[in-house]
């Protein structure tokens, strides 16, 4: 069986939302990178690739929908080349992922350090112990709220507006002739510095690969929805990252360039509007920028487990924790990688900026080809489908540049491209198993991975239900008492059985909601999980003898309290029955508190009752 999920809870504006607080932390690091490298052209570099960037962000809306089980390009991928490529694909995003957490957590401290200075020499460690608490609070599972990327996206868009407003009115007569001119700057350079900046400048758009991870959570209809969401990504992004780019390389001095080339916008603020916009670009960058670190672990662990189903990763990656029900090999390795990346290049901004190049526009390739092979197949010749040909062209380019030009990339990207293809091929051929098999933590391990097989649910499970079949069964089995477990809970079943006598009724409604936290929604299971066949079993051994039966359901959700008050509307029951908790104050500040979150959704009619 496999139950419906209560995952779509993405409109296009919470759509929107969840990337730009991806992509639209780019604007943060990039120019001080870029500026680095091609100084005053570093404008007309990033206006050039936004026009790319247009393009792509197109042909991904149509990758989007057409994959609503999300993946993105290791799906997309496998549908267009095969399993191979796909992992391929894989590989080539998670190596971006790893880099943008590293990126990204540096670059929030960075921010930070413009406000109390001396947490600059404390860099690196900061960085990796953020990371390292992105890891904790992943395994105890962090359930991302779109309500709260909401609020920080239209605040990091507020403030950004903010410093374009007081930037724009700060700029003489000599700055608008300033900026013209560095919009000239391309005329002195050769073709193949032309190149080379238009294939550095991609770093600006870095994220945008994000909306294809998400469609799983976004809502009917999917076509609608991402079309709505990208085109506010486009529109935002357009009147942020170049304007930015443009204007903190206008007005700042020299000095500042070379000396503060980790924040230029804070800076930007500080010269334009003064400490109080400071202040404010300072406390939205680096919030949106540790954000965007956990989007990329999320990001990175859900690659790993797509890969892990698909039999290219060992099952033991997949394996999840039996207390917070999370995958949290998947996110040790996920978050292992990019501490070591920062504690190798000494959180070096600009070596962090030229490691990126290789995963990104290599998974920007293999998701454009992969869709032109689709629409190839679909036998589409109109002026789309040439357009993203065009389109797919253009990334190719750069990605080739991209080699050539950032060794370090394409020696940290290929050699963890390598690694990860040698070893997916070994798992799939079944080149490791007898080795692994040799220690014993492994082959303890393993068995747990496989557990949840066929064979797991016990024959008297084999009645469990989803919502929707409940309901169906309603007429047959009508009971006015729902029961919501998490656990072995005597007490609650025999109250539960005692209120259904009570009331002249021969059923209880009894309901498991397996948690999954998080808005990067890969492929769930058929069956529960440990616990909730634990839970379940026990809850039908407490109903034996008592003629009363017991209706099993069980589903999945990013929200349990959501998800239960759903089920007592959907039942018409007029009581549910829950036990006292016994999660910690932190636990319930991370996964949201069940009890009260029924509170506040239950129908009026239906009362919420608390058993010890």
């Amino acid at each position: 069986m496999r139950p419906t999920r209560d995952t779509r809870q993405l409109n296009w504006l919470l759509a929107w939302a969840v990337v730009f607080c991806d992509i639209g932390t780019s604007v943060y690091y990039v120019p001080g990178i870029l500026y680095g490298h091609v100084r005053d052209a570093t404008p007309f570099f990033v206006l050039l690739t936004t026009g790319g960037f247009i393009l792509l962000a197109l042909k991904y809306i149509e990758i989007s929908w057409r994959n609503p089980e999300g993946g993105g390009v290791v799906t997309i991928t496998t549908k267009a080349f095969g399993p191979m490529w796909g992992c391929l694909g894989g590989m080539l995003i998670t190596v971006d992922y790893f880099l943008t957490t590293a990126i990204s957590a540096v670059s929030g401290f960075q921010y930070m350090g413009s406000l109390f200075p001396t947490l600059d020499s404390y860099l690196v460690w900061l960085a990796m112990s953020g990371v390292l608490a992105l890891a904790i609070l992943n395994i105890i599972g962090i359930r991302e709220s779109a309500a709260a990327a909401m609020i920080m996206a239209i605040s990091a868009l507020g403030v950004d507006l903010v410093v374009i407003a007081f930037s724009l009115g700060h700029m003489q007569l000599a700055d608008w002739s300033a900026l013209l001119g560095h919009m000239r700057t391309a005329k002195q350079l050769s073709s193949y510095e032309l190149l080379a900046g238009f294939a550095a400048a991609w770093l600006a758009f870095s994220g945008l690969e994000s909306i294809s991870q998400i469609s799983p959570a976004m809502r009917f209809p999917l076509r609608r929805t991402t079309r709505f969401a990208m085109a506010a990504v486009i529109l935002t992004m357009v009147l942020t990252s170049p304007i930015l780019t443009a204007l903190s390389v206008t007005v700042l001095s020299p000095d500042i360039k070379a000396t503060q080339s980790e924040r230029f916008i804070s800076e930007l603020g500080l010269l334009s509007g003064g400490f109080g916009v400071k202040l404010a670009v300072v406390l939205t960058a680096s919030t949106l920028l540790l954000f965007a670190s956990n989007t990329a672990i999320i990001g990175s662990y859900h690659v790993f487990l797509a890969l892990a189903n698909r039999g290219f990763l060992p099952q033991v990656i997949a394996l999840r924790n039996a207390a917070f029900n999370t995958p949290h090999i998947a996110i040790l390795i996920s978050t292992s990688v990019p501490i070591l990346v920062i504690l190798m290049t000494q959180g070096k901004l600009v070596l962090l900026g030229d490691m990126y190049a290789f995963g990104l526009l290599g998974a920007f390739v293999f998701s454009s080809l992969s869709l032109d092979v689709i629409r190839w197949r679909l036998g589409r010749r109109d002026f789309g489908f040439w357009v993203g040909i065009f389109t797919t062209a253009m990334v190719m380019l750069a990605w080739g540049i991209n080699l050539i030009e950032k060794d370090l990339a394409t020696l940290f990207g290929g050699t963890v491209t390598v690694i990860g293809m040698l070893v997916a091929v070994g798992v799939r051929r079944g080149w490791f198993i007898d080795i692994l098999h040799q220690i014993p933590a492994i082959e303890r391990l393993q068995a747990r991975a496989y557990r949840a097989s066929e064979n797991l649910v016990e024959e008297e499970l084999k009645g469990l239900v989803t919502l929707a079949e409940a309901v169906d069964l309603k007429p047959l089995f009508p009971a006015s008492t729902l029961l919501a477990l998490r656990g072995e809970s005597s007490r609650l079943i025999q109250e539960g059985i005692a209120r259904a006598k009570g009331k002249g009724e021969s059923a209880v409604y009894c309901i498991y909601v397996e948690e999954w936290p998080g808005l990067f929604n890969g492929e769930t299971p058929h069956m529960p999980n440990e616990e909730g066949i634990r839970t379940l079993r026990h809850a039908l051994q407490e109903v034996r003898g008592t003629n009363i039966e017991i209706i099993p359901i069980w589903t999945i959700s990013h929200n349990a309290a959501e998800t239960i008050a759903r089920a007592a509307k959907e039942l018409e029951v007029d009581a549910v029955f829950v036990g006292v908790t016994r999660r910690s104050a932190f636990y319930h500040m991370l996964r949201g508190h069940v009890v009260k979150g029924l509170m506040n959704r239950l129908p009026h009619n239906c009362h919420l009752m608390i058993c010890n």
